[in-house]
């Protein structure tokens, strides 16, 4: 199986249920120092620089994709999407989440800076909107937001998801949500090709 860890940083141990260690693991990252230092970490999977709002593979690419931390920072919605393209019918995704209380968290780390505090206070204003909407929006390019289980059942039906279930870590109860979903649908026959270049470091 191929296996996608989409904000894979400097790398780790994928620890899901369903990958094994022979299964064929890619890494995705934004940062290049990272990904540079997860290649020797790892010399036997393949990473590339890339945005998971536009990743550089073809459609069903990958029958698990992986997700840890990354997506809160993320443009959902436009993520989710991207996810359910490269991912085969009846795939997995796991993900996991900012809960409300991460954020409360950061906003009293924010204390006693105007600027820090006013940006946690715009994250927590946009948690609030993807809770509602399924979106989120943007600010001085940055989309991150604490998300909710209502917010992000939204968002992962809007983009093709079915079997959504919630878990919270024992080790992190208060402060992170963890989310599987399964992809619908049916084989395509048309896969298209990449349409945006990317760095892979092998």
């Amino acid at each position: 199986m191929r296996v996608l860890d989409l904000g894979c940083g400097f790398g780790r141990n994928i620890t899901a249920p369903s990958v094994s260690a022979s299964d064929e693991i890619v890494g995705v990252d934004i940062a290049l120092d990272r990904l540079q230092s997860a290649a020797k970490k790892y010399p036997s999977r393949r990473f590339v620089d890339a945005r998971a709002e536009s990743l550089p593979f073809q459609d069903e690419a990958f029958g698990y994709i992986v997700c840890e931390v990354a997506m809160p920072y993320m443009n959902i919605p436009v993520a989710l999407a991207e996810i359910n393209r490269v991912l085969k019918p009846g795939g997995t995704v796991h993900i996991s989440l900012h809960a409300l209380r991460f954020t409360m968290h950061e906003l009293t780390l924010a204390f006693p800076r105007p600027k820090a505090l006013l940006f946690r206070l715009w994250v927590l204003t946009n948690g609030l909107i993807l809770h509602c909407t399924g979106k989120t929006a943007r600010i001085a390019g940055r989309y991150e937001s604490f998300q909710t289980r209502r917010g992000i059942s939204i968002a992962l039906k809007r983009a093709g998801f079915a079997e959504i279930g919630f878990a919270r870590p024992r080790d992190n109860f208060t402060k992170q949500l963890v989310v599987s979903a399964r992809k619908l649908g049916v084989t395509r026959s048309d896969a298209r090709q990449p349409a945006h270049a990317s760095t892979a470091l092998l």
